[in-house]
């Protein structure tokens, strides 16, 4: 009987690299989560205006419309403003779009369409903003300190409230203007402070219920500038935000594009 014979498998070669770039018409990890940040920051900044969740063009992805083998194919637009805004702005694309809508959130611009991102108005925003972040997050510490403290000296004095409930008061009242970041780490600090001193104290349940209510929102102004925060606030920030903030941001984000 005749024994067959087999070709050998292909094996792969010493000098073999893993390819660098997408297949074509796909985007390439750091264009995909420029997309999905973009996507996550939009759908974010509608719904706090109070208008529907974003939902992107199927034609940004460069696909038509009529789907058929005789259109031609369309440039990805994330593919390209990912591009430009990189070339434009000379910065992180990703952390670009988180920057430029960390201004929107405070203001009543009108949304950047996603071909509008690279627009000088937008450019320039962004970098008027990262001149003296720095200096901003000091003042913003002190001047959020400075109120806090007040609100609850009077809320302790005034109204006789525990320290406990005169925090969360502070924290409540939108008149004291207090970023989300510094509500939650005022919350998680009086919290622990709290739960050490008196188990049975109820207000220590409500200011744990507060800091998970303020978590993410403080994650999004934290996780723009870690460093910077890190260098002011300091050891207000509890160490365990310091990982959870970027965790919390990346799920987010990947779950929204």
């Amino acid at each position: 009987m005749r024994r067959r014979r087999f070709s050998r498998p292909p094996k792969v070669g010493s000098s073999a690299r893993a390819p660098t770039k997408a297949p074509r018409g796909e985007l390439c990890p750091a264009e995909l989560q420029f997309k999905q940040t973009y996507v996550f920051e939009r759908s974010f900044l509608e719904q706090f205006r109070g208008g529907k969740k974003y939902r992107p063009s199927p034609s940004y992805d460069g696909k038509s419309k009529w789907d058929t083998p005789e259109e031609k194919p369309l440039q990805n637009a994330w593919a390209a403003t990912w591009d430009k805004v990189r070339k434009k702005s000379g910065k992180d694309p990703v952390a670009y779009v988180r920057i430029l809508f960390k201004i929107l959130r405070g203001s009543s611009i009108a949304i950047p369409t996603l071909t509008q991102l690279a627009a000088p108005k937008m450019l320039l925003l962004v970098e008027e903003y990262l001149q003296d972040r720095v200096r901003d997050v000091r003042e913003q510490f002190v001047a959020e300190g400075q109120r806090a403290k007040i609100a609850i000296t009077i809320g302790q004095r005034g109204a006789g409230y525990p320290m406990a409930l005169a925090v969360y008061y502070a924290i409540t009242d939108e008149r004291n203007g207090l970023s989300p970041l510094f509500k939650y780490c005022l919350a998680v600090g009086t919290a622990k402070t709290c739960w050490s001193t008196d188990q049975d104290d109820p207000h220590c349940a409500r200011l744990d219920r507060l800091a998970k209510a303020w978590e993410f929102y403080a994650a999004m102004d934290y996780s723009l500038f870690p460093d910077d925060y890190d260098e002011v606030w300091g050891s207000t920030i509890p160490a365990s935000f310091r990982v959870a903030a970027e965790n919390l941001i990346n799920a987010a984000v990947t779950q929204a594009g």
